[in-house]
């Protein structure tokens, strides 16, 4: 299979127009792996923003933007840059799967008290065949899929997920979160509601596309899309 990779971009950029003596950080970088076949696209204690979308390419596109949440003069830069290089995201593919994992030094408890990260903010955007599988397993923040026809199992520690899914398919639906609430537009069965959270169960005509999602704090969206996609 063959990868193709782009070189990272690194940027210093002004929070405030006009504003050029302290700076944020920010890093980007692109890769591209050629596939086959729809295979699974799987995440490993990402965090942040992540958006998945389906598209028509025989390739998966994983985009990973790293920034700094302060600024910093030109003096800090050098120690901020090192933090921002201390959280390692690795991109690997194993015939038609990708695994795209992350790797973030032991957590600020001090800055952060609820999450394992550092002062570093990353986004995270990927596209692939719209058949693919996605496993998610995501710390921190929000996670907005689109497009993918794929069986989908997903986990999140503290955010939203949001699933446009495609209208007109048979879904088997299993979602909970433990504090938050529970959308959806599809037709339910066995819908419950708990004294900290919801749960949403649609169990669709086989064979059905299976749909399982977790979240620990925070809500969950499912929704089916008529409309261009997202962003």
């Amino acid at each position: 299979m063959q990868k193709l990779a782009v070189v990272p971009i690194v940027l210093a950029l002004p929070l405030v127009a006009g504003d050029f003596s302290r700076q944020t950080l920010s890093v980007t970088q692109t890769e591209r792996f050629n596939v086959s076949a729809p295979g699974t696209i799987r995440l490993e204690k990402s965090f942040g923003e992540l958006e998945i979308e389906g598209w028509d390419r025989p390739e998966a596109e994983v985009t990973v933007v790293r920034s700094s949440e302060h600024l910093y003069s030109e003096n800090e830069r050098a120690e901020a840059q090192r933090r921002l290089d201390q959280v390692q995201i690795t991109s690997k593919q194993n015939g038609n799967d990708v695994v795209v994992s992350t790797v973030y030094p032991r957590r600020n408890r001090f800055a952060h008290p609820l999450s394992q990260r550092s002062d570093v903010e990353i986004r995270y955007r990927i596209r692939a065949p719209r058949a693919s599988k996605l496993v998610v397993e995501h710390n921190r923040g929000g996670v907005n899929v689109y497009d993918i026809s794929g069986d989908i199992h997903a986990t999140v520690g503290n955010g939203q997920i949001t699933l446009m899914l495609t209208a007109g398919r048979q879904y088997a639906i299993d979602s909970r979160s433990g504090f938050g609430n529970v959308y959806s537009d599809l037709e339910a069965r066995g819908e419950g509601r708990h004294v900290l959270g919801g749960e949403f169960h649609s169990q669709g005509a086989a064979p059905a596309t299976s749909i399982y999602v977790r979240v620990r704090i925070g809500d969950i969206v499912i929704l089916q899309s008529h409309g261009a996609p997202l962003g």
